[in-house]
């Protein structure tokens, strides 16, 4: 058979993931915070959005019309050869029929106010102050580090130059921990090691410039007057402490139980991360995006928190304007026409964002009553294809909706992943538990425990079974260690050492 040139027409389907899929994607999973700044950048690159009720300089501005007042005045773009261009894309404006304008709806009113402790949750508190406060105030003053304030007491405590030199060479060496890494004589002479070192160990916080964890321990003993020969000895078996090798213990330090336990109860108190208090990241800010209250008729209502909704909205008037200054440039019409279908597309896909947010948490309020009911104990298994069949979406929408996502209530703020859970068998086996609530149950039979009856994990799988719960002996090990639970053995230590 010959080769020849021949031409074939194929037909075939092909996924495009578009620039503004994937930044709709984006948005999807961003949490309240990242959505906010997003929406702020764009609003500062784009002249046709502004935000709902305020302009740039702060006055009042009305929302936008019903009508399409603004866009009618819109000439037609045509360029130069008078052919027409793409129009903008306007189509699906949102306007008093969408979302947000529908979420401003009086909700019902539940027979108790429910208190978030929060003002709207932003950040004014709750308990009827009424004066103004600035956004200065609420900033945090920045906080010294440690370097900065040992840098000051080596200033202050050194006269000497060469002493002040080699001091900063030992901050230099300092870890994470507040403790020196190496004094090794290349670095400093042992001579000058000797003499500058306890004038650095007296230093704030205390326990710094420590060569090891008991040294560390020891400074602080020292400090407050406690480090008598039995704690010294004590310190010198720290292994013996971490192994609650308490017999041990009271032979090699020559004190009795009593004093052993009063011993590793002050040791306890101690820091031995010096450090950690000064360098310590600050703690990132939880934001509900989902309210759930409960309702006069005993059901849940479910809101979106409106505080942290980014409301904008597109600038008609000054739309048609810049149209009408437009004329026929062709480089002034592209950027209207991109500009504005850029603006169209964010107020659109913010709207479906905010739909799909509150769809998803109305099926898991839904599906998990009895938990806002009952507590974790009632919390039922749960997948992400529970939701995704019952809302109409995808998994993996609802694995980004689920994301950095936190719902507010009565019991507490809870990221929406919490309440997903594999099930694990019931005895019956026509039923399932959650594991989260499993986990819950175990924390609870441990923090029961006294002195003379601590669980070992067969006895917590013993009393599992009673309650009709299916459950192995590494299973129960497994959630104890996640819960950063000891075993038996040492609890019963601990028990025993504190009674």
């Amino acid at each position: 058979m010959a080769i020849t040139p021949r031409l074939d027409l194929r037909q075939s389907q092909n996924l495009a993931m578009t620039p503004r899929l994937q930044q709709a994607i984006r948005l999807l999973q961003m949490s309240a915070l990242e959505l906010e700044t997003a929406v702020t950048e764009e609003l500062e690159q784009n002249p046709f959005l502004e935000r709902e009720g305020k302009t740039d300089g702060g006055d009042d501005v009305a929302a936008a019309p019903d009508d399409d007042s603004g866009y009618g005045e819109l000439p037609a773009l045509m360029d130069s050869t008078g052919q027409e261009e793409a129009p903008p894309d306007t189509n699906d404006v949102p306007t008093e029929d969408s979302f947000y304008e529908q979420a401003d709806a009086p909700a019902e009113t539940p027979d108790e106010p429910f208190d978030f402790s929060m003002d709207g949750w932003t950040g004014a508190g709750a308990a009827g102050y009424d004066g103004e406060v600035s956004a200065v105030d609420l900033c945090a003053a920045p906080r010294m580090s440690l370097h900065d304030w040992l840098a000051s007491q080596i200033n202050m405590a050194f006269r000497d130059e060469n002493d002040r030199r080699a001091a900063f060479v030992l901050l230099e060496r300092l870890d994470a921990n507040g403790w020196l890494a190496d004094t090794a004589p290349d670095i400093l002479p042992p001579e000058t090691a000797a003499r500058i070192l306890p004038v650095l160990q007296g230093f704030s916080p205390t326990g710094v410039f420590a060569r090891n964890l008991a040294e560390c321990l020891a400074i602080q003993l020292r400090e407050n007057d406690r480090l008598d020969p039995a704690m010294a000895a004590m310190l010198e078996h720290l292994d013996l402490v971490a192994a609650r090798e308490y017999k041990k213990l009271s032979k090699l330090c020559g004190v009795d139980g009593d004093d052993i336990a009063d011993m590793v109860a002050e040791i306890r108190r101690l820091n031995p991360k010096p450090a950690g208090a000064y360098d310590a990241a600050t703690p990132a800010a939880v934001i509900p995006d989902v309210l759930v209250r409960r309702g006069k008729t005993g059901d849940f209502i479910v809101e979106l928190n409106q505080s942290v909704l980014p409301r904008v909205l597109i600038n008609r008037t000054y739309a048609a304007e810049v149209a009408r200054a437009a004329g026929k440039d062709k480089a002034a019409k592209k950027f209207l026409s991109q500009h504005l279908s850029a603006a169209n597309w964010l107020v659109k896909a913010l709207n479906q964002r905010a739909e799909t947010v509150l769809k998803v948490a109305s099926e898991i309020v839904e599906r998990q009553r009895e938990f806002f009911l009952n507590g974790e104990r009632a919390l039922k298994p749960m997948v992400l294809r529970d939701v995704a069949e019952a809302a109409g979406l995808h998994e993996s929408t609802v694995s980004r909706v689920t994301a950095q996502k936190y719902l507010a209530c009565a019991r507490g703020v809870f990221e929406l992943k919490y309440f997903f859970s594999q099930g694990l068998e019931t005895r019956g086996g026509d039923d399932q538990v959650s594991a989260q609530a499993v986990r819950g149950r175990i924390r609870e039979l441990i923090d029961a425990e006294t002195p003379q009856n601590v669980l070992s994990d067969e006895d917590v799988v013993a009393l599992l079974k009673r309650e009709n719960i299916e459950i192995a002996r590494r299973t129960v090990a497994k959630y104890r260690e996640a819960m950063g639970i000891p075993t038996s053995a040492r609890r019963k230590r601990d028990k025993r050492l504190k009674a």
